[in-house]
């Protein structure tokens, strides 16, 4: 995580430490007085579960008693987990301030995390695991297994469940079926020890939605002086063991194909639970392992689900054979990389999720399409013959188009090419950068100045000709200057004549500093 997530963490992880002691007692309360033997079936003879109840955008948690949809949310419970934010409760407007100029004042290196990759990396931590994580920690230490009940925690839209009876997202647990006929059996406790922190997080963490079936997903485990761990790619998941002296070299065995990704990540959960039964610990995998469950498993960055399966999508995938036989009739070398992005994509054709890609540590291009295997073919025949270094792959948007060095003894072999109105560049990233880090939402180098106060960059891409009023994604540079109140940036775009869209600069005392409004006073 880069610098400003990590303090977000850590605000939010403060949060729920400072009502642990409050949680633990309010916990212990429900339980004794709702379980398996102060409950009865309903008129349908459903038997019920105890659910908490939390916000969209907060994690305060109220207690609801669930009748396979009936839900009653108990209007005169505390509630279980405090509110994140009170709402009725007015900050005076400088301390709003003071706690934004502290967040501002946190600078990200972009060294270690280019601007480029900063949209990439900016949801990379899931608060929602964390806060599952410390409730099923919470959990175990007041034993609540002995309330008997199926029981989960439950984002109001009723979309994200999460079992506290064997600690998993509802896509992959055993709890997750309401029990009908009258009184069923006591649920007893799941597993034969408490789990830690860091395996009741990893657990919580393997969501059904949104899931990347393209990225290598590992969990590993430890017992003596051996090792384990089981991977899932696409829709396969194979093992790793030996020695822990073994880790950094051993192979990956057992490879198992599925019928789809929730099949493989239920493998992944049954061979999670085994583990733990036979006196296994998961535990955070180290730094330095094998990234890939096998050569040509390239970490591709997607969005979809864990139904994903032999769909359209699959259906216009391309035998490789099919892929080896285009680079023969045209003499080239296709990158790894981008082999297989043909392969398994054959153009993307059923998914526009996710299609902002890096070019360098600075910018990002949107890609409108990528051609198909037959458009290529097509393509290639007299654009080859113009320049034999460079395959073009695709359209971006604005109109430009997409291309990628294929001749393998050329230094800018597996780059990326992009030809405008003028000449042709080669960027300075290579495919496998280009796809791994792929985006719904970048962050555009003219806005990360603007917030950042960097006078030196904006003045120079003024200079260049660039449109100080450009717009992306609902956001511009002027407005983001005087919202982080980036006084000398908000001076230089209000000189070259950007304007805020609005003259209420005064009434909005909780966003603006004295500095800033005087600023725009000048200009409005």
């Amino acid at each position: 995580m880069h610098e400003r997530a990590a303090r977000d963490v850590r605000s939010f992880a403060a949060y729920l430490e400072d009502q642990t002691e409050y949680t633990k007692a309010r916990l212990r309360d429900v339980i004794t007085r709702l379980n398996y033997d102060t409950l009865e079936p309903d008129g349908n003879k459903c038997f019920p579960y105890l659910e908490f109840w939390r916000g969209i955008d907060d994690f305060g948690s109220s207690v609801a008693i669930n009748y396979d949809g009936g839900v009653d949310i108990l209007q005169d419970e505390e509630f279980i987990v405090k509110p994140q934010y009170n709402h009725e409760l007015h900050e005076e407007d400088s301390v709003t301030i003071a706690e934004a100029k502290a967040q501002n004042s946190v600078k990200i290196d972009v060294r270690k995390f280019p601007v480029s990759l900063l949209g990439y990396y900016q949801y990379r931590f899931s608060e929602t695991a964390l806060f599952c994580a410390w409730f099923a920690y919470l959990w175990q230490e007041i034993e609540g297994y002995q309330c008997g009940l199926k029981v989960r925690t439950v984002q109001n839209n009723s979309i994200s469940m999460f079992s506290l009876n064997d600690f998993l997202d509802d896509d992959f647990s055993a709890f997750m079926e309401s029990n009908y006929g009258g009184k069923p059996p006591r649920v007893e406790n799941f597993f034969p020890r408490k789990l830690s922190v860091i395996e009741l997080f990893l657990r919580a963490g393997q969501f059904g939605y949104p899931f990347n079936p393209y990225k290598n997903y590992w969990r590993y485990f430890e017992k003596g002086d051996e090792f384990t761990e089981i991977v899932t790619y696409e829709c396969a998941t194979g093992i790793r063991s030996g020695k822990l002296s073994e880790r950094f070299a051993a192979a990956v065995t057992g490879v198992t194909q599925h019928d789809n990704s929730k099949s493989a990540l239920m493998e992944v959960t049954r061979f999670t639970n085994e583990r733990i039964f036979t006196g296994w610990q998961e535990k955070f995998r180290p730094a330095g392992m094998p990234e890939r469950m096998h050569n040509n498993a390239y970490d591709f960055e997607y969005w979809t689900g864990v139904s994903w399966y032999a769909g359209e999508e699959q259906k216009s995938r391309l035998k490789a054979e099919e892929v080896v036989r285009f680079e023969n009739t045209y003499r080239i070398k296709l990158p790894g990389a981008f082999f297989h992005y043909l392969r398994l994509f054959n153009g993307r054709q059923y998914n526009n999720h996710y299609l902002y890609f890096p070019i360098n540590d600075l910018r990002t291009v949107k890609v409108k399409k990528f051609y198909t295997l037959e458009e290529l073919d097509r393509i290639a025949a007299s654009s080859l013959s113009e320049d034999p270094n460079v395959l073009w792959i695709g359209l971006l948007d604005p109109d430009a188009s997409l291309g990628i060095c294929v001749q393998d003894s050329s230094k800018d072999y597996g780059k990326i090419v992009i030809k405008g109105s003028s000449a042709s560049q080669v960027c300075d990233y290579s495919f496998d950068k280009f796809a791994r880090y792929a985006q719904s939402s970048p962050v555009e180098p003219e806005i990360f100045a603007a917030r950042e106060n960097d006078v030196a960059f904006l003045k120079e891409r003024i200079e260049q000709g660039w449109d100080y009023n450009t717009t992306y994604m609902y956001q511009n540079a002027i407005g983001q200057a005087a919202e982080y109140n980036a006084h000398e940036v908000l001076e230089l775009l209000l000189n070259a004549g950007a304007r805020l869209n609005h003259k209420s600069h005064r009434e909005i005392t909780w966003l603006y500093d004295e500095r800033t409004m005087d600023i725009l006073d000048k200009y409005i």
